[in-house]
């Protein structure tokens, strides 16, 4: 449902991006009753853009996230998110510990793994409407909807 994008010009490793995806992922599901399977990371290197910051060319290490919004999600919220997010980066790229952090709201709508996204707010709703399609898809083997039902009821996303 989320989409976090990493344009970065410090060059990250295999490791180091396992394990960024993994604690925004972590970070995100913590915050709101998002499951994993549905929070997008990707990586970009710098080295395909060129970036300017006050008009003169200058490459940085951004990540923009774009967010399902709704008025139960605070500004405050986001802001925590923005200083966790940071936080995971300096720990996990310490060689250039400065990240710039964008989260731009608005994700109208989206269509993820065959099924179309909630509004934000209304995930529990949505989970238990589709949960005998996921459950069926686990059955078939399908390894990510298998996790997606053990999430569901490890975090207790139902009660």
């Amino acid at each position: 449902m989320p989409l976090y994008e990493f344009s970065h010009t410090v060059p990250l490793s295999p490791q180091q991006q396992d394990s960024l995806a993994e604690a925004i992922t972590m970070i995100h599901t913590t915050f709101f009753t998002t499951p994993s399977l549905f929070v997008n990371v990707r990586f970009l290197s710098a080295d395909v853009y060129r970036g300017y910051v006050g008009g003169k060319r200058r490459q940085s290490n951004i990540l923009t996230a774009r967010v399902r919004t709704s008025p139960a999600r605070k500004r405050e919220m986001f802001d925590e998110l923005c200083l966790k997010v940071a936080e995971a980066w300096k720990n996990i790229v310490p060689e250039d510990p400065d990240l710039r952090v964008f989260v731009l709201g608005g994700i109208t709508a989206g269509f993820e793994h065959g099924f179309v996204i909630p509004e934000a707010g209304k995930d529990k709703e949505w989970l238990k409407d589709n949960l005998s399609a996921f459950k069926k898809k686990a059955d078939e083997g399908v390894v990510e909807f298998q996790d997606l039902v053990e999430e569901v009821e490890a975090r207790g996303l139902l009660n």
